[in-house]
């Protein structure tokens, strides 16, 4: 009677020598993307200014702005780009959009605490995040005229869209 069940045993030890052992892999893939910073609006009240004080082909009356980024999360940098009413009768500077406002004056927007490059629509910026994921551009805005151009006496407002793209 042991024969049978060492013949069942013989065909189990048979039948899982034939049995294939199969592998698989795990492919996992990913992407972390940069998070974002906090960007606030940066209002800028210009100082009333004579209109016999207005010098032609120069920015007057300058004041300075910053435009801050904090809590960067993952963010090394930031391409900025600037859009909104550009004055074709001042070089491109941005339109004033007073109504019933000041005309043959725009507002020039400079780049930096010193210098002379205007910031126009269209343009581009890189900000450098820095260790601390905070960040700034430093600006300075005052009012433009463009030589040959009539000034008539008035309110002065433009509006500038900086548009973030975090890297």
């Amino acid at each position: 009677m042991k024969s049978p069940y060492l013949i069942a045993a013989l065909l189990m030890l048979g039948a899982a020598a034939q049995a294939h052992a199969d592998s698989a892999t795990i492919t996992v893939t990913g992407k972390v993307l940069p998070g974002t910073c906090t960007m606030a609006n940066v209002p800028v009240t210009l100082d009333e200014i004579d209109a016999t004080d207005l010098k032609t082909g120069h920015d007057n009356g300058l004041k300075p702005a910053v435009l801050n980024f904090t809590g960067c999360v993952g963010v090394s940098s930031v391409d900025l780009s600037f859009d909104g009413t550009a004055d074709a009768a001042q070089d491109g500077h941005w339109l004033n959009q007073a109504t019933g406002g000041a005309t043959g004056v725009a507002v020039a927007l400079l780049d930096g605490t010193t210098g002379s490059v205007f910031l126009k629509k269209g343009d581009k910026k890189t900000i450098t995040i820095n260790g601390a994921a905070t960040g700034k551009l430093d600006m300075r805005t005052g009012y433009y005229r463009k030589t040959g151009t009539l000034l008539k006496a008035g309110d002065v407002s433009t509006q500038i869209t900086v548009t973030a793209d975090y890297k």
